[in-house]
């Protein structure tokens, strides 16, 4: 019978517990990544959602006759913007932070104003026709996203701080040309 015994030693069990600690390592990068993914995908969907409502905007203003701004009472600062189209009056307000849109048939009551951009700090807009194209600016924040390794629920984001700004012209092209 041999003197030897059976089993591991000590330098092979401590390689299985180095393997054993790297794979858990990565197994727990992986799920931080995706529980911090999955938290900024959910706070996205209850932003505003900018490229949808750019396009909202530019189809408008394209499928216009004219645009016509409307300046507050003192002349200011921009308090309206009208679009006519061949069918209806789309009208745009700024209330509080919030921008407007209130679609007004020419037959009939005019439809409930939804909310279109929060977190509006400014805009500007200029006439246009068939002839003249329309500057349209807006100013406003976005929530920031904190870096942190823990996940952050959609409300915790971040408040609305990072500045940003959306610039187009458009040619209101409505009138059947």
């Amino acid at each position: 019978m041999s003197g030897r015994q059976s089993g591991f030693t000590l330098v092979e069990m401590t390689i299985v517990l180095v393997l054993m600690l790297v794979g858990l390592l990565v197994a727990a990068d992986l799920l931080m990544e995706t529980s911090r993914l999955f938290a900024e995908t959910s706070g996205e969907a209850i932003e505003t959602p900018i490229p949808l409502v750019i396009a909202r905007i530019r189809a408008d203003i394209q499928g216009s006759i004219a645009v016509s701004p409307e300046l507050n009472l003192d002349g200011t600062r921009l308090d309206k913007v009208h679009i006519q189209t061949l069918g209806e009056e789309i009208l745009y307000q700024k209330l509080g932070d919030s921008l407007y849109r209130l679609v007004i048939p020419n037959y009939g009551p005019p439809r409930d104003p939804e909310v279109l951009w929060n977190g509006v700090t400014d805009w500007t807009c200029t006439a246009g026709g068939k002839s003249s194209p329309v500057w349209f600016s807006v100013s406003y924040l976005r929530r920031t996203t904190p870096h942190t390794p823990l996940p952050v629920l959609p409300f915790y984001r971040g408040a609305l701080s990072e500045p940003r700004i959306e610039k187009f012209y458009l040619l209101p092209r409505g009138g059947g040309w």
